[in-house]
């Protein structure tokens, strides 16, 4: 934004160009291909930014980057404890992800996979290379809608699974799912995972987009950004196939068209977002890590 001084010494501000296209972007009236352009372009600058610049500008670009987000989580840490401000409506995740309502990163076998075929082979994918046996203490932290904790429970049956999640309707959600499913060895607790204590000893503790630093690596692989980019593609669909629906949902949460109208498209812009960025350099720029740890001792 750009400011000029009134009369009086107020300030008015006045919109950028940036401003503009953002706001057109959040109202829908830039075609998607002209969005995936603009992060094509975006995705390139950043490459050529990394491979043009020596080891040590790009460690103390990622230094800078870690002291914001602890700056960020301190902040956040000094508010009233609150999950539900972070959730998903269950109604919208309905419509955009898969039947399992997995919302991270799906495993495409091939072409011929659907959604719910490629989160299920994640999940097998995770319990696989956890090495989960039944019987199993299992600790899922930060479960969502407990597509993982669910699995588990149902693959393996004398396992004992424990979901810890930071909102009550993703609890409340989860527990009818079990009751619909005749799962009794699920339970879910309500907590924020970064300041909760669990007196108890787990088999095998599953944490997805967080990265401990108390324990060492076992083994580790290295998936194509192709799957990525193929889940976000899946989701798109499904969320304009209901958009609609969508729109009445979030109208219902906002208070006005207006407000579910940019809602939607922030979605939309970071499923496009996320689909450039596996499709990336064939997939070999942004990829999928996963790892096994064990607890150093």
């Amino acid at each position: 934004m750009m400011s000029d001084k009134i009369g009086g010494g107020e300030t008015l501000m006045k919109p950028t160009k940036a401003d503009e296209v953002v706001e057109k972007l959040m109202l829908g009236l830039i075609p998607d291909e002209e969005v995936k352009m603009l992060i094509k372009d975006q995705l390139q600058r950043r490459t050529d930014w990394i491979y043009s610049h020596s080891f040590e500008q790009r460690f103390a670009q990622l230094h800078n980057i870690v002291e914001f987000l602890r700056g960020k989580s301190a902040v956040t840490e000094t508010k009233d404890y609150n999950g539900d401000e972070h959730d998903i409506p269950i109604g919208f995740a309905k419509l955009t992800l898969g039947r399992a309502l997995k919302f991270s990163w799906s495993y495409f076998e091939d072409k011929s996979s659907t959604l719910d075929d490629a989160e299920k082979a994640m999940l097998d994918l995770y319990c696989e290379r956890a090495q989960i046996k039944d019987g199993h203490r299992i600790l899922d932290l930060g479960c969502g809608y407990g597509a993982l904790a669910i699995h588990i429970a149902s693959k393996y049956p004398y396992c004992h699974v424990i979901g810890i999640t930071d909102t009550t309707s993703q609890k409340k959600f989860i527990e009818e799912q079990c009751k619909n499913q005749n799962l009794e060895n699920v339970e879910v607790i309500l907590g924020d995972i970064t300041k909760f204590e669990l007196n108890k000893e787990f088999d095998r503790v599953m944490v997805l987009d967080v990265l401990e630093n108390d324990v060492s690596i076992v083994n580790h692989w290295v998936l194509n950004g192709k799957h990525i980019s193929r889940t976000s593609e899946e989701w798109l669909k499904k969320l304009d196939d209901n958009a609609d629906e969508a729109k009445a949902i979030a109208k219902d949460i906002l208070g006005s068209e207006y407000e579910a109208v940019k809602w939607i498209n922030q979605w939309r812009t970071s499923y496009l977002h996320a689909i450039e960025l596996g499709e990336f350099n064939n997939g070999e720029e942004w990829v999928l890590a996963q790892y096994l740890f064990k607890k150093k001792y």
